[in-house]
């Protein structure tokens, strides 16, 4: 088990099989070649606080990519269709019960998609395309 929120969403999307053999970061992202980061983004973390002190959070976070990009129209349908089915895995997901395994006394309940993906910056051959994502959890006392 994971010590950290973050070390455990990387865990979760090593599952992922969108997302392949590709390396996934944290906090990073390379100017070229494919690969993922994810990054923490800051958020108000107490949703509920219970009278029995536990409460329920979020965590706020952002994965990134850095594909191939240019007038291939082909390619950057692709680019996009990714974080469209990104965002239904982790539907699925969620529905289905199988959540990041979080550090002890953390329990997550849905881990979803907050936007649609989008194409974020570009390079004369590189787009950098980003989701924004929550992960929501109860935190006990």
């Amino acid at each position: 088990m994971a010590d950290t929120i973050i070390q455990s969403l990387r865990d979760y999307f090593l599952t992922c099989p969108l997302m392949g053999n590709n390396k996934i970061n944290v906090d990073f992202l390379p100017e070229k070649g494919l690969e993922y980061s994810i990054d923490t983004t800051p958020a108000t973390e107490i949703i509920k606080e219970y009278t029995n002190g536990s409460s329920l959070r979020q965590y706020l976070f952002v994965i990134r990519s850095v594909n191939d990009y240019g007038s291939d129209v082909l390619q950057n349908i692709a680019n996009s269709g990714f974080y469209e089915k990104l965002s239904e895995w982790m539907e699925q997901n969620t529905k289905a019960g199988t959540l990041p395994q979080l550090p002890t006394g953390k329990t997550a309940q849905i881990i979803q998609a907050q936007s649609t993906g989008y194409l974020f910056t570009t390079s004369a051959d590189a787009g950098r395309y980003q989701i924004q994502c929550r992960l929501q959890y109860l935190q006990e006392v």
